[in-house]
């Protein structure tokens, strides 16, 4: 990812809060003749220094065979972003651009075949979406019917992605003059919707 040192984001709390808030990313795995890349949830664990991201994919999905060969793959974690108008800012001769914040994670792709062990990430994995929807009482896979959830496991492949390299990359106006961020905050804040305003709030920050 093209990263002017202005933009680099290098607070590994701030990057981890990234990704955990904007966990349905994109999974991009690297084949010999090309790529396959599929769209889902992912929960990110920080192991003291070490980083690993873990998901699950349906066992039809053609990305299966490049998992359990272990193919090197990056996860791509989106943030709020926003277009700028360069009426909004204080200053002349301005072009439109993006307001964004974006995260690679790259690594490679590990199986998790125990059955168990997808059972804990499924489990993991709702109970993290869940607690949100407080005070409603979690679901949990013990109200499906006795057995129901071993079979439903069967077709799906459980997965790990080991982070070795992690990037990150906040473009929220760090090179515009102050008199310029504001008032193109100001234009965000303006348009009301919640996209907008996170970015309008981060540029502000």
């Amino acid at each position: 990812m093209y990263i002017p040192p202005a933009f680099r984001l290098e607070d590994r709390d701030a990057i981890l809060a990234v990704m955990r808030e904007n966990a349905f990313a994109v999974l991009i795995a690297h084949a010999g003749d090309g790529i396959e890349i599929t769209h889902l949830p992912l929960m990110v664990e920080s192991r003291g220094d070490e980083l690993a991201i873990r998901g699950h994919v349906a066992r039809a999905n053609p990305i299966v065979a490049l998992i359990e060969s272990g193919a090197a793959a990056t996860a791509v974690f989106t943030g709020p972003h926003a277009y700028i108008s360069p009426d909004w800012y204080a200053s002349a001769d301005q072009v439109p651009t993006w307001n964004y914040i974006a995260v690679h994670a790259s690594g490679r792709l590990k199986a998790v075949t125990e059955a168990e062990h997808t059972t804990d990430l499924l489990a993991d994995l709702s109970a993290e979406h869940e607690a949100p929807l407080a005070p409603k009482k979690p679901w949990t896979h013990h109200k499906m019917r006795d057995g129901l959830m071993a079979r439903m496991i069967k077709g799906v492949l459980a997965f790990e992605l080991p982070v070795e390299r992690l990037e990150a990359k906040s473009k929220m106006a760090q090179n515009k003059k102050p008199e310029d961020i504001g008032a193109a905050a100001a234009g965000l804040r303006g348009r009301g919707d919640a996209g907008n305003v996170a970015v309008a709030e981060i540029m502000e920050g």
